[in-house]
């Protein structure tokens, strides 16, 4: 295990599936925020690294009170309401996407610090999207001038669909099982924190990340210690340094205490 001395330590959480649980109605479990009221009594640094957008993440992040914020996957980071880092999607990419767009309304959206573009988003993916952000964040894509991201909601892309088969070569792409992204080239949450750190200064060595999906396997990997909780991904588990219990079942609590942080 790496890295266990225990000192002052910067602990980056992923939100969906890590802090966030959506088994039954989205909540927080209460163990989670016992291992939050701990870790900040024991003086430790808590930020969140993750695949939403700002005004996607603010609710979560007002709610459990952090200041720190990894978002967009690294292209956008924060800290309280400040922009320390903002990389947008290069203009090569907006043609291919309008394109796409048109052709798969219900799938395609794209998203930067305070909206969602889409002009086809089903209405239970409206419900959830405004019920994260607490307004109605959906405009037409007509409105669309920058984007942290683009997504195509379906677990697999249409054959035609060539901006996710052939996405410009300054954006990266990554694939779920429940979407595909793209996102400016280079940007990854493991970039983002690396951008925090550089700001506040706090040593990559001192660095814990916690996760669950494939877009977390990078800061699992490179952090000076990683969590992966129970339900995760396996490619997150296979690079993590600790696979704890499931969040439900108090897997941040547990994995806190057994890295000695409470």
């Amino acid at each position: 295990m790496k890295n266990r001395k225990m000192k002052k330590k910067h602990l980056f959480f992923d939100i969906d599936g890590t802090l966030v649980s959506h088994v039954g109605a989205s909540h927080v479990p209460a163990e989670t925020r016992a291992a939050l009221e701990g870790l900040r009594a024991k003086g430790h640094t808590l930020a969140i690294a993750t695949a939403r957008s700002f005004f996607l993440t603010r609710p979560v992040a007002k709610e459990l009170e952090f200041d720190l914020l990894v978002c967009s996957s690294g292209a956008h980071v924060l800290q309280g309401d400040r922009t320390l880092r903002a990389i947008w999607l290069p203009d090569s990419a907006f043609e291919p996407f309008r394109d796409a767009a048109s052709a798969f309304p219900e799938e395609a959206a794209a998203l930067d610090d305070r909206w969602t573009y889409s002009d086809g988003v089903s209405d239970e993916l409206r419900a959830y999207l405004n019920d994260q952000a607490g307004y109605d964040c959906i405009r037409p894509i007509s409105d669309l001038r920058q984007a942290f991201s683009f997504y195509f909601f379906a677990p697999s892309t249409p054959p035609d669909c060539r901006l996710f088969h052939f996405p410009p070569p300054d954006v990266t792409f990554h694939r779920t099982s429940h979407y595909a992204e793209l996102r400016a080239a280079g940007t990854t949450k493991w970039s983002g924190i690396l951008e925090l750190t550089r700001h506040l200064g706090f040593p990559q060595e001192d660095i814990i990340t916690f996760g669950d999906g494939s877009n977390d396997m990078e800061m699992l990997r490179e952090a000076g210690l990683g969590v992966a909780v129970g339900a995760a991904h396996e490619s997150a588990k296979a690079v993590a340094d600790l696979v704890t219990d499931d969040i439900d079942s108090g897997g941040i609590l547990n994995a806190c205490r057994t890295l000695g942080l409470l």
